[in-house]
């Protein structure tokens, strides 16, 4: 890693791979562990034994960074945030649909409804801010490299 962008985005690409991930606090080495339904997927130990690696996490917490997945009051405030900042006429379906009974399988209905210029803006919305919200968290935990400042 160069630096901390780099880290986020190997981060979020992780993530969104379904993966437990850690950073070592010291090394910033980041540690993904394949997940099964939020259980630990050991089955999968093609290139490192996972087992071994999570026991050392276990052991020793203090040394890792557990990287959570956004709470779904964030990911809901993120829709809102992409919403609010469209065209009236693209923002009006896609606020109604945050407004339901099931706000996080009506707003990607309603983004495939707009069409594919209005969900790949999504995508890249979507990408930035959990780059942002990423990196305000690995800062509030002190991870960070010693040439980058937190805001």
């Amino acid at each position: 890693m160069k630096n901390t962008s780099e880290l986020i985005e190997r981060v979020v690409k992780l993530m969104n791979n379904n993966r437990a991930v850690y950073i070592q606090r010291q090394t910033k080495k980041v540690i993904a562990i394949p997940e099964l339904d939020d259980l630990m997927d050991f089955m999968d130990s093609d290139e490192e034994d996972y087992e071994l690696i999570y026991s050392e996490i276990e052991a020793n917490p203090n040394n890792y960074y557990k990287v959570e997945p956004l709470t779904s009051r964030e990911l809901y405030n993120v829709m809102m945030d992409f919403s609010n900042e469209q065209e009236r006429r693209d923002s009006i379906p896609l606020v109604k649909a945050l407004r339901t009974n099931r706000p996080m399988e009506a707003f990607p209905k309603a983004l495939n409804k707009l069409g594919s210029e209005i969900a790949l803006a999504w995508q890249l919305y979507y990408n930035d801010r959990l780059k942002r919200i990423f990196r305000t968290r690995l800062c509030k935990e002190q991870i960070r490299f010693i040439s980058e400042q937190c805001n």
